[in-house]
């Protein structure tokens, strides 16, 4: 092969089958400006001997060419005729792949990504940490102190499976016989005496967190399940909060009251015989 005739059948080659020299340097780690010298013959921009030659047979296997063949081409067009084994004096030329820093650049800023997503993440869990845990103190501070020894046994909560017998008022009820006995009022509710108990009913329609005091005396305080009822009693007042307000569903002395809250939200609200009162002379 002729000179000036090697190069340029190897470019050929090369852009026939629409491979570029990056492709060639990522595949085989032979420099592009070495692909480029080989390309253009100007063999006196390659390191010689025997690394001339094992480029050339590197890029004829990347190709899918004859490489016996393609590195006798070359040695006619450079006229190289030295052994293919030659005696180095010194350490043979080091040859280093162009930009060396650029990987370098790329691990850094790699690790400079995952420290800060490391970072923001801690950031994340301290701040969450610190807000549930602000949250308790200020719902210990606000809430009334309780004595154990002082509950009553009439403030214990009641199983909703259990607590389906309807509180009685403490004076007898009037004889079927008994002409001076008042008519019942309209929708069914009794009035309540003054000092006869009266009786909340809870029911969750979804999950949320209850706490209810009667008579001062915290009786419940945890989570009610989707479906999961209680009821409690008190003498003069009951007070509810929850963590989903809209979650409950409330009957006052069988008398069902309105949500105290919306969907979602924490609500809260005091029971009094004021509101038995209304709930037993309002309509249905």
């Amino acid at each position: 092969m002729t000179k000036g005739t090697f190069g340029e059948y190897l470019k050929r080659e090369r852009e026939m089958r629409g491979v570029s020299l990056d492709e060639i340097t990522a595949a085989t780690r032979i420099a592009t400006r070495f692909l480029q010298a080989i390309e253009d013959e100007r063999w006196d921009q390659l390191p010689g001997g025997v690394f001339n030659r094992g480029f050339v047979r590197a890029v004829a296997r990347y190709l899918g060419l004859d490489e016996e063949n393609t590195v006798a081409e070359y040695v006619s067009a450079a006229e190289d005729h030295r052994p293919a084994v030659p005696v180095w004096i010194g350490s043979p030329p080091a040859v280093t792949p162009e930009k060396p820093w650029l990987a370098w650049v790329l691990t850094a800023v790699v690790v400079l990504v995952v420290v800060m997503a490391a970072w923001f993440a801690v950031r994340r869990i301290f701040a969450w940490r610190a807000a549930r845990h602000a949250a308790q103190v200020s719902a210990q501070m606000t809430a009334p102190p309780m004595l154990q020894s002082e509950l009553p046994s009439t403030a214990d909560p009641v199983p909703y499976s259990v607590a389906r017998v309807p509180i009685s008022s403490t004076d007898s009820p009037a004889s079927p016989h008994d002409t001076n006995s008042p008519p019942a009022p309209a929708g069914g509710a009794v009035p309540p005496a003054d000092d006869a108990p009266f009786q909340l009913k809870l029911e969750a329609d979804r999950t949320t967190r209850v706490t209810v005091y009667s008579d001062a005396h915290r009786v419940f305080h945890g989570m009610l399940k989707a479906g999961e009822g209680r009821v409690f009693t008190a003498r003069d007042k009951i007070q509810l909060s929850a963590s989903d307000a809209g979650a409950l569903l409330l009957e006052l002395n069988g008398k069902t009251l309105a949500p105290i809250g919306p969907p979602g939200h924490n609500g809260e609200t005091t029971l009094t015989r004021e509101s038995l009162k209304g709930i037993a002379g309002g309509g249905n």
